[in-house]
């Protein structure tokens, strides 16, 4: 019989056993199988009650009483699951003082929990390593990372070869951004297990994140040699392609893990990127009318067309996208800049006026949609509202490629001279040639700022 089936027999004599009040035997083992059973279906209730004949069985039993304590743990109940484990005939192996520390730490009693894991260092016993990774994962498991760094170390230092120690070092490693430790721990990994395409999916993870496309693909690479099902690791070696402009080779991989997943809308729109980065934008808009016939809700595939047709100076059509992605994604600052530059291009100022307004509302920090909302005022001869919304952008980033020559026009415009000149003479530190393109801008300056321009 299989040890599923010997459960569901040994459960089944428990549920007949409490309804029926018959006498019966459980051992702790069984007892704990129940308890955890229930625990697991979230009937915290039945799972205590399990333990509470198991205690009546067997008073004694370190155990069960550790079970309690879970169950307390698990119900958020930490002062009375401490209460337990100290009453346990037996608080003192390795299973209690784990059980204690990780209760410890759920009540930021973190030095208390700390002195008890330091004792068992002390012990030294054949599965040190293992005791250290369960010291580890507790720690991990509250986000105490360098904690948890600690006794993977000393793990490490008993077993240089235990694999699981590693794997968790290299994503303390990551947690606490030391990449370059986190890459030779992975590359300690693949010395020892050259043929871990997790390993090497994972030495790829961090390459990406640090930019590092090239050897992203190379690692993504090494682990769909291992295991050519490796979704994950195509999708990734994809991205990271991309990332490279080498959109080809990208579309190449897309289709691969195209043929691995069920969400082919998504794929697809990666793959309609590409071809948009291309500048092939009738493919990119096919690519996207693909993928909303799997999936007419996609957003991304709506904005993509939207920003083909644009690019393509078919504003109508592009506008016709940008709405229906809006009434998907109505939070969506991004699309409410493509509706406002199609109606720009159709001349309709006032109405993409509020549509850059929509986008700041927001996310007021858009530097260049500012700037954008500032032009159209400044194309209409609205001049103050046009410097209002340069000087936010100034403010903002003040490093604005011409945001100072901007300025100094606008002021001029109104008559400020001093503004202007102010604004001007920072313009000119940022580039020579300001001066030309404010004088061909303003021509009618040149008698005014003459003394300017002989300095």
């Amino acid at each position: 019989m299989s040890a599923e089936g010997n459960f569901e027999d040994i459960l089944q004599r428990y549920e007949q056993y409490i309804s029926t009040n018959q006498t019966g035997y459980f051992d702790v083992e069984e007892l704990e199988q129940i308890a955890d059973y229930y625990l697991w279906k979230g009937r915290t209730k039945e799972s205590s009650k399990a333990i509470e004949i198991g205690l009546t069985i067997h008073p004694g039993s370190t155990a069960l009483m550790n079970k309690r304590a879970r169950i307390y743990s698990a119900m958020g109940n930490y002062e009375k699951a401490l209460y337990t484990i100290n009453q346990s005939p037996d608080s003192s192996d390795i299973d209690s003082i784990l059980l204690k520390g990780e209760i410890l730490i759920q009540l930021n009693r973190y030095s208390e929990a700390d002195n008890l894991f330091a004792s068992i260092l002390q012990l030294k016993s054949k599965d040190f390593d293992s005791i250290c990774l369960d010291i580890a994962y507790i720690y991990l498991s509250a986000q105490a990372f360098e904690r948890s760094l600690k006794y993977l170390h000393e793990g490490i230092k008993f077993n240089p070869h235990n694999i699981d120690l590693l794997f968790e070092l290299a994503f303390c490693y990551e947690q606490t951004a030391q990449f370059d430790k986190c890459i030779e721990t992975h590359n300690r990994i693949i010395d020892l297990r050259p043929y871990s395409g997790e390993t090497w999916f994972n030495l790829g993870q961090v390459y990406f994140l640090l930019g590092n496309y090239e050897k992203a693909v190379e690692a993504y690479d090494y682990a769909t040699i291992i295991n050519e099902k490796d979704s994950g690791a195509w999708l990734q070696k994809s991205h990271a392609l991309f990332q490279l402009e080498k959109f080809e080779l990208a579309i190449e991989n897309y289709l691969v893990y195209a043929e691995m997943t069920e969400y082919k809308s998504n794929v697809l729109v990666y793959i309609g990127e590409c071809y948009e980065k291309m500048e092939q934008f009738d493919k990119a808009i096919q690519t996207y009318q693909e993928a909303l016939t799997w999936d007419d809700t996609n957003t991304e595939a709506l904005t993509g067309i939207a920003i083909c047709y644009l690019e393509k100076e078919a504003y109508q059509k592009s506008l016709t996208y940008s709405e229906k992605a809006i009434q998907l994604s109505p939070q969506s600052s991004e699309i409410w800049v493509y509706i406002a530059e199609a109606k720009l291009n159709l001349k309709l100022h006032d109405e993409a006026i509020l549509a850059y307004k929509s986008s700041l509302e927001l996310n007021p920090s858009q530097v260049e949609t500012i700037i954008a909302l500032a032009n159209i005022y400044y194309e209409l001869n609205e001049y103050h509202p046009a410097i209002e919304h340069y000087t936010k952008a100034y403010k903002i980033d003040p490093s604005t490629e011409n945001i100072e020559l901007y300025l100094a026009i606008a002021y001029y415009k109104i008559n400020d001279i001093n503004q202007a000149l102010l604004f001007l003479e920072k313009a000119v530190k940022q580039s020579p040639d300001a001066t030309n393109f404010f004088f061909e801008i303003c021509p009618e300056a040149i008698l005014q700022f003459e003394n300017y321009i002989n300095k």
